[in-house]
């Protein structure tokens, strides 16, 4: 099962559709060699960056998915400073 990390950012991109974001989610973690189950937030932000936003932009526009990197990078920021 995802940990919290994983689901807060699937959660978080609903404009592209559940299965979609799960799908570009998971890719972008397995690209950084971590997984759904286990992945940290700074693992999870470098996928972010590398992989999961420029595949956004197959689908929204760069614009978007510059304000959505924003608006994650602050919820992901705060899950790190609850462990």
């Amino acid at each position: 099962m995802p940990n919290k990390v994983f689901q807060t950012v699937v959660e978080n991109m609903d404009f592209v559709g559940d299965i979609l974001s799960k799908g570009i989610t998971k890719k972008g973690v397995v690209n950084e060699d971590a997984d759904p189950e286990n992945v940290t937030v700074p693992q999870m932000k470098r996928a972010l960056n590398n992989h999961i936003v420029p595949a956004l932009y197959s689908f929204v526009s760069e614009k978007k998915a510059k304000e959505w990197k924003r608006k994650i990078f602050n919820e992901l920021s705060r899950l790190e400073g609850e462990n």
